[in-house]
């Protein structure tokens, strides 16, 4: 009895000092977040503070960057061109849809059961 004691102490032992290897592991990635968090924060309360300013007027009546001439620039287009897709209707033929939605909706795999003619969802 006694040995199976021991022997259930010491695997305590073993599991207690996993335990605290994987508690440091976590204290430390907790730490690296929180300061990952803080530098998150504090720019985000200098981006707010600099637009607070641009917009405000300065006090000594001096028109501020707000009452400058702005120059608006159109945006970039960083995802291509728009293109129009088909409306679902019963019936409808993959010519309907453009070269890109064709390349990406294949027509319905030989095992499955399609329609006789047109696509459907």
């Amino acid at each position: 009895m006694r040995a199976v004691l021991e022997c259930r102490e010491k695997a305590a032992l073993v599991r207690v000092e996993e335990l605290r290897a994987e508690f440091e592991r976590v204290r430390a990635v907790l730490a690296e977040a929180e300061e990952v968090l803080n530098h998150r924060v504090i720019g985000l309360e200098q981006y707010l503070e600099a637009l607070a300013e641009h917009d405000a007027p300065t006090a000594a009546g001096v028109p501020g960057p707000a009452a400058a001439e702005t120059v608006v620039e159109e945006p970039m287009s960083v995802t291509g061109p728009r293109r129009t897709v088909a409306r679902k209707e019963d019936g409808v033929s993959m010519e309907a849809l453009g070269a890109d939605y064709r390349h990406i909706s294949p027509p319905c795999p030989p095992h499955m059961r399609c329609p006789s003619e047109g696509l459907s969802s």
